[in-house]
């Protein structure tokens, strides 16, 4: 049975998946938060923060410190220092990555990225990737609930025009494994962020991309 008749869709996450982008985004945050006397530990973000939207971190740390600032205007000043170090050069592929897609693009299976995180940022990340505008994206302006639900990686699927079950969706975070396997989608888990007895729901468990092609990929779920 060909590739294309078991699995016929792949659903990118962006963030921690296609670029190493998570521990750039806790930078800005401590880095514009500074003056307010807030810092987030490498940790706590991971714990906490990985994997949800701006708008939902920042609303929590000002709550939690008392802040009655309209968090919404510094959730613009986090994206736009983000975009900054991002057009400096700071944004790096995971390792792997691109060859990794390549091999996706030659077995003509249909790509998207699949992110709830804010538009301009995931926009920002895959042009620096040289990705931008190649193929759909969902981001968390089109959905009403983010990760761990799976609303975003169905829209992804609905977006190809490919049941979920034939979707094959790689991710880096505990919500968003859980998100893909919700969706009744095929999950590979990536160790960028997080260790692996954090992403045990996944069908299998890789470092980075290093190595890996798609078809060395779908002989190790044996679909």
């Amino acid at each position: 049975m060909s590739i294309r008749q078991r699995i016929e869709a792949v659903l990118f996450d962006v963030d921690g998946v296609v670029v190493e982008s998570e521990l750039l985004h806790l930078v800005t945050f401590n880095e514009l938060l500074a003056s307010l006397r807030i810092h987030i530990t490498e940790k706590e973000w991971k714990s906490r923060f990985l994997g949800v939207g701006s708008d939902s971190i920042m609303k929590t740390l000002f709550e939690e410190h008392g802040i009655t600032e309209d968090y919404k205007l510094w959730v613009d000043k986090r994206r736009a220092l983000y975009r900054e170090h991002v057009a400096s050069g700071d944004l790096h592929s995971v390792p792997g990555f691109l060859g990794f897609y390549h091999s996706v693009v030659d077995a003509q299976l249909p790509i998207a990225f699949v992110s709830t995180g804010h538009p301009q940022n995931i926009i920002a990340a895959l042009k620096s990737q040289g990705l931008e505008g190649r193929h759909p994206v969902v981001d968390g302006i089109q959905v009403t609930r983010l990760k761990p639900d799976p609303e975003a990686y169905l829209l992804g699927a609905q977006t190809l025009g490919v049941i979920p079950s034939r979707c094959l969706v790689f991710e880096d975070s505990p919500v968003g494994v859980t998100a893909a396997k919700a969706a009744k989608m095929w999950c590979v888990a990536l160790t960028t962020t997080n260790p692996a007895n954090d992403l045990s729901k996944a069908d299998f468990i890789i470092s980075n991309f290093e190595g890996w092609t798609i078809t060395k990929i779908l002989k190790k779920l044996n679909v």
